[in-house]
């Protein structure tokens, strides 16, 4: 089926909320009558909170390939010095142009406002969610606050990415884990890591050698510390390892942690410039004193857009060992 995009949209300045909700019910109506054939198709309600100009493009890079993956009522929030509310509305639909077919759509909804108005956001979303779907608390940049932490009790579940930055996101979301279910983007590209990292030790010879690991070295890309750090604290979760402190040294970072038999294991995180590599990560070694086993990336990819479809969705094995290995990793940070 060849399918054709359209698009309807309404702004406003100065608006209140009773105005957005009318205008997107008036938006409905006209798709509804217009005869083409289409039906709302919505999953979920996706809050996004405000984001900086950095940030801002890679979030409508996310938005625009969303619809035929998880369509949803989404409602982003972004802030401005003036003393009002703006408001823009998209309804964005796939036409169908074969008969018979039907084509779907999905709203948006941008709200512009000042913090005073961001203070209450909870309250001025709450008309325009829809009551009968799961909703989604997206921090496009999880080290900055929520402007009402009340949209944490209004969602079920928060979508981050932690992998950017030095790891400071990681002691925040740490926090947050312990009253909310977190599905972090860096956690799902680190899926072939974690895949091929059990599969290695899967032999019984190899699962014998992790009692007499002695250090880890674990090279990630430029600008990738936090995916390291996640994967390490991973590890060290699995293996029963007691991390201790960061300490970095040009372009290297090392964290001395205690096997369950009180030997020493090094984990050294190295970063490589040049590398591009699968969630962050170019490579993995597991080194004994006589042995060793090495985990590349071979031909593994990172799909951005499948996978935030795919964080969107409830489902609980997506963030499967986050949690404990989230723990490990801040507190590699924390003392």
């Amino acid at each position: 089926m060849r399918a054709v995009a359209e698009r309807s949209r309404w702004k406003g300045e100065e608006v209140e909320v009773d105005d957005v909700v009318a205008e997107l019910a008036r938006l409905h109506r006209a798709h509804r009558g217009d005869g083409r054939g289409h039906a709302m198709a919505r999953t979920l309600n996706l809050i996004v909170a405000p984001a900086s100009s950095v940030a801002s493009k890679a979030v409508d890079d996310a938005l625009a390939g969303l619809g035929a993956h998880s369509p949803s009522r989404t409602l982003a929030l972004c802030r401005h010095g003036s003393d009002r509310l703006d408001a823009e509305l998209v309804i964005e639909c796939e036409l169908a142009d074969a008969a018979g077919r039907v084509g779907v759509c999905h709203d948006r909804v941008k709200l512009t406002a000042d913090d005073s108005r961001l203070e209450h956001a909870a309250s001025l979303l709450a008309p325009l969610l829809l009551s009968d779907l799961p909703t989604v608390l997206w921090l496009p940049e999880p080290e900055s606050p929520i402007p009402d932490p009340r949209l944490l009790d209004r969602a079920q579940q928060v979508l981050v990415d932690s992998t950017a930055g030095d790891g400071a996101a990681l002691r925040r979301l740490g926090e947050l884990t312990r009253s909310t279910r977190v599905h972090d983007l860096a956690w799902g590209r680190l899926e072939f890591w974690r895949a091929s990292t059990a599969a290695a030790f899967e032999p019984p010879e190899r699962r014998a050698l992790l009692s007499r690991v002695a250090r880890l070295d674990i090279h990630y890309e430029g600008d990738a510390l936090s995916a390291g750090l996640l994967l390490a604290g991973w590890v060290a979760a699995r293996a029963g390892w007691h991390p201790g402190t960061l300490e970095r040294d040009d372009g290297r970072a090392g964290v001395k942690a205690v096997r369950t038999d009180g030997g020493p294991v090094l984990l050294s995180l190295v970063r490589d410039r040049e590398a591009r590599g699968c969630g962050g990560i170019e490579k993995l070694t597991f080194r004994t004193d006589t042995d060793e086993v090495r985990i590349g990336r071979g031909a593994a990819t990172s799909r951005l857009r499948d996978l935030f479809a795919e964080a969107l969705q409830p489902m609980p094995s997506f963030a499967r060992g986050y949690s404990d290995a989230l723990e490990a990793a801040a507190a590699m940070l924390d003392r």
